[in-house]
Formats: C-alpha cells, sequence, structure tokens
C-alpha cells in the first residue's frame, strides 16, 4: 500500500535542507578534529626529532672535544717520541767504562797488571761491534800473557771479544825479570750499558 504525505512540501524539503546542513557540520566538525589530531601528531615527531637532533649535537659536541683532547695527546706523544728517539741514539754504543774496568780488576790474573787502558767507541758499522780497548800490562812470564788473554776472553767478559797481544817484550823491573806486552780487543754490544733504558721514562 503506499504512503500518504499529509504534510506540505514546504515542510519535507525544510527537513531535507536541515538534514543536509547537519550532515555538513558533521563533516565540518569531524574534518576538523581530524586535523587537529594530524597537527598534535606531526607537532609530536617533529618536537621528537628535534629532540634527537638535540641529542645527537649533545654527543656530536662531546666527541669533538675528545678528538681535540685526544689530537693534543697525539701531539705530545710524538715529542715523546722523537726526543726518546735521540736518546737511543744517543746512547747507542754507550758503555759503562767503570763496570768494565771494575770487571777487569776483578778477573785479572795475579801475576798480571795493567799500567794503561784506553777505550773507544764508535757507530755501529759492522753488527755487533761498537768500539775497541787496549791495554799495555807487565806479567812475570810468557804464560802470564797467555793468562791473560783467557781472562779476556773468558764468557766473563760478556763486552769483549777477540783480545790479541800484539807486541810482548822482556824487561826487568828492579831485580824481577817480566815481560811487557800490549793487548788490544774488540768490544760488543754486549758491553753497551742499559742508561738509554732508564733515561727514557715508560709512558702508558
Amino acid at each position: 500500500m503506499r504512503p500518504i504525505n499529509l504534510l506540505p512540501p514546504e515542510v519535507a524539503r525544510e527537513r531535507s535542507r536541515r538534514r543536509r546542513v547537519a550532515i555538513a557540520i558533521f563533516g565540518a566538525f569531524a574534518y576538523v578534529f581530524l586535523l587537529g589530531v594530524g597537527v598534535l601528531y606531526w607537532n609530536g615527531k617533529v618536537d621528537a626529532a628535534r629532540d634527537d637532533l638535540d641529542a645527537q649535537v649533545s654527543i656530536n659536541q662531546a666527541l669533538e672535544r675528545e678528538v681535540t683532547a685526544l689530537s693534543e695527546t697525539a701531539d705530545v706523544r710524538i715529542q715523546y717520541e722523537e726526543k726518546a728517539t735521540l736518546v737511543r741514539d744517543a746512547l747507542a754504543t754507550d758503555v759503562d767504562w767503570g763496570i768494565l774496568l771494575n770487571d777487569l780488576a776483578r778477573l785479572l790474573p795475579p801475576r798480571v797488571w795493567v799500567e794503561t787502558f784506553n777505550g773507544s767507541v764508535a757507530p755501529e758499522t759492522i753488527p755487533g761491534i761498537i768500539g775497541q780497548i787496549s791495554f799495555s800490562g807487565v806479567g812475570f812470564d810468557f804464560p802470564d800473557v797467555s793468562a791473560w788473554l783467557r781472562a779476556l776472553d773468558s764468557d766473563q767478559f760478556a763486552g769483549i771479544t777477540g783480545p790479541w797481544v800484539s807486541i810482548v817484550t822482556q824487561g826487568i823491573i828492579g831485580a824481577e825479570s817480566v815481560v811487557t806486552f800490549s793487548s788490544t780487543a774488540v768490544l760488543t754490544t754486549g758491553a753497551a750499558a742499559d742508561r738509554a733504558d732508564t733515561l727514557i721514562p715508560e709512558v702508558p
């Protein structure tokens, strides 16, 4: 059965107009609401990004300060290495003559005494060789000169090698017959002192 509308057409049109207005207002409110939500969301994202940026800037500044400090440390380290190298080069052929002569006096054969001593060092042109020493001494007989050579060539003189006697002559001191001799030996790196290690401080 077909419904019968007894209302005037003007009323129906007014209701339809009001419905459209309500829908438009609702749509506008919904749009504004969604727009506000979007703005709040993106504002939050921007604030988070700014916080991340500020944190990264702080980290970068801290790293730059560390790099500057490490750069200064590296310069000091370079200066230390340069000066340490100078000390090592200067003392590369350093010989503690006091210790050498003390060992010589302790191991000197009983029938031999030394009258003169001369030692010299030079850059290590031959591997292991840093200089030469020479002596003039006196013994009571030729076997005493042999005992002198054996003493110099013993393993108790780690810094001396290749001793030899170039001249031996007989003579008399007072009423005693003696032999005088000239002797030479080679100084090896075993005679080098370790003063460079003690003079250069250790740096961790």
